[in-house]
């Protein structure tokens, strides 16, 4: 499976990965509740603590996956009748190992091709009278309340 990733982004700000994953040949072996269930393990497995999740399958084209986490969120779109997937993961924290659940859902899904972008997002933490907050993202940095993880 090819993995490519573009950077955008100074490390210290919160990120957006957004990735495609296509050739998803296994997709149609997927019930809807099978294909949120991936969705979840892979960003728990990856660090994220999910708060809340939604699910809604297209009849006859694709589903839609919804994570809030509290390190922000996690969008999934599939397509099994192309074999395509869209996936967007916006992050407050360091900790949230993004690549690791988009890696993991590749191999599920039987990717032959995932693409990353990686996108500095506002730091929403940065008040408009001080210089914008710097994220330890090693050590956990914050969550999107601000609050130390």
């Amino acid at each position: 499976m090819g993995y490519h990733v573009s950077f955008m982004r100074p490390p210290d700000l919160p990120m957006l990965y957004a990735a495609e994953l296509l050739g998803c040949t296994l997709l149609p072996n997927f019930a809807a509740d099978a294909v949120m269930g991936l969705f979840v393990e892979a960003l728990v497995q990856a660090g994220a603590t999910v708060v809340q999740s939604v699910s809604h399958r297209f009849p006859g084209a694709g589903q839609t996956c919804v994570l809030i986490l509290a390190e922000s969120h996690a969008v999934m779109h599939i397509w099994p009748e192309s074999g395509a997937v869209n996936l967007d993961i916006f992050s407050c924290s360091r900790r949230l190992q993004s690549h690791t659940a988009i890696s993991e859902l590749g191999r599920a899904f039987g990717a032959t091709s995932i693409s990353v972008q990686e996108i500095a997002r506002a730091d929403g933490h940065a008040r408009p009278s001080t210089a914008p907050a710097k994220l330890d993202r090693t050590a956990g940095g914050l969550d999107c309340a601000g609050t130390a993880r």
